[in-house]
């Protein structure tokens, strides 16, 4: 039987013997802080003090704390162990149907709103393939003159980015919609009269073929929704052409923009592609801080 005298030291050694053939110290020095910031509800500072202090903590507590650990040693990503994660400082719940957000992510995030927050007049956004919501709640705290559109295809996806929205405390101006991007053309006619023309379109879609799954079987991402990451027919840029062909066609305004998230080995493929099904355009794509092909940016002109 566990006695009531652990302490957090006593915590921080055990986490290093149980991970450190998995994570390097600086690594699981971060988990560690992570774990007992969710633990005691409380910052970093705090954390420091109760090392200092060399804080007792109760079993249920400690418990908490080995359970965590034990997830941890499997690989289970520490988002999906306390449930959340932050996005440009915003707080973002989670559960395991829905995509971790990535640093690149909140690359191309910043990006869209440093080149649209001046704007004169009120945006319509959509983004497609909207995941957790973080983008659009990021989006939406910085240009606060806009209406946001969400489209995912999971019901239980959806309601828990609108849970993300009222969490942040936005409730106005913000729409949901259950849709399946690869659907046919007609129900993508009936889908669409449902919509108002669009001065920004967003979307970080899948874009990982299957045969690249062996790839990433060691990673963490096989805890992750495949659905999210691997496009089923092995075509990397399936997501990129229906929305090219549908929404940028059809619901994005004359002058309006397209931002996408990409990859380098997806981007020679989607050139190829705009160069070939889709005129009046005027594109870049732009590399990410380390210096990997990330965002593709489209202006529609007339």
């Amino acid at each position: 039987m566990i006695k009531n005298n652990i302490t957090i030291n006593n915590c921080y050694k055990k986490i290093i013997i149980i991970l450190n053939k998995i994570y390097n110290k600086k690594e699981i020095y971060k988990l560690f802080f992570i774990i007992f910031k969710n633990i005691f509800k409380c910052n970093n500072n705090k954390i420091y003090y109760y090392l200092l202090i060399n804080k007792k903590i109760n079993i249920k507590k400690y418990n908490i704390f080995i359970n965590n650990i034990i997830k941890l040693k499997k690989k289970i990503p520490i988002q999906y162990i306390i449930k959340y994660t932050y996005f440009l400082n915003i707080k973002i719940y989670l559960n395991k149907r829905i995509f971790i957000p990535r640093q690149e992510t909140e690359e191309l995030t910043n990006l869209i709103i440093k080149e649209n927050k001046n704007k004169n007049k009120k945006l319509n956004i959509l983004d497609i393939c909207s995941g957790s919501g973080c983008i659009s709640i990021s989006i939406k705290k910085n240009i606060y003159n806009c209406n946001i559109y969400c489209i995912e295809n999971n019901k239980k996806i959806l309601y828990k980015s609108k849970k993300n929205f009222f969490y942040n405390k936005i409730f106005n101006n913000i729409y949901f919609y259950k849709f399946n991007i690869l659907n046919n053309k007609k129900r993508y006619k009936k889908f669409f009269k449902k919509l108002p023309l669009f001065d920004i379109i967003i979307s970080n879609p899948p874009y990982v073929s299957y045969k690249e799954y062996y790839k990433y079987i060691n990673k963490n991402i096989i805890y992750e929704p495949y659905n999210s990451i691997f496009v089923n027919n092995n075509d990397e840029i399936l997501f990129y052409k229906k929305i090219l062909l549908n929404f940028y066609k059809k619901k994005l305004k004359n002058n309006g923009i397209i931002y996408f998230e990409i990859s380098n080995n997806i981007k020679n493929k989607i050139l190829l592609f705009l160069k070939k099904k889709i005129n009046n355009k005027i594109f870049n794509f732009k590399k990410d801080i380390n210096n990997n092909y990330r965002i593709l940016k489209i202006i529609k002109k007339k």
